[in-house]
């Protein structure tokens, strides 16, 4: 079974994302923000992160740019939600080398398609 990790500080954004995935046949562990992310993958894996960018401790941009620069680890796909980014933070985000920006909401129809195929690309 896949697993996702959801990195959202705000509980009903991550449970109806974990609602839309399960319901795929995902596996979802969630985490309150990029620092707690961080931890958990110094010991376990996730075939995706999918992270919001305005949280407390790390934002989004911040978790995937430390996550990105640790080169001992394969990075799985990653895909940022947030509402408000700018020019050059969406090209912060792709930089660090995130697979797919979406704004928040999202449409869970185009979500679920993204998610299909970084899944695809990470098998």
């Amino acid at each position: 079974m896949k697993r996702v990790l959801l990195v959202d500080d705000n509980h009903d954004a991550r449970r109806a994302l974990r609602l839309v995935l399960e319901s795929q046949g995902l596996e979802c562990i969630e985490s309150l923000n990029g620092a707690f992310a961080l931890e958990w993958l110094d010991t376990e894996q996730a075939d995706l992160i999918v992270t919001d960018n305005k949280m407390p401790v790390l934002t989004g941009l911040e978790f995937i740019e430390r996550l990105s620069s640790k080169s001992n680890t394969p990075i799985p796909p990653i895909i940022l939600l947030s509402g408000n980014l700018d020019e050059s933070d969406k090209a912060r985000a792709r930089n660090a080398g995130t697979y797919a920006i979406l704004n928040k909401p999202c449409n869970f129809s185009e979500f679920l398609s993204i998610v299909s195929l970084a899944l695809e690309q990470s098998s």
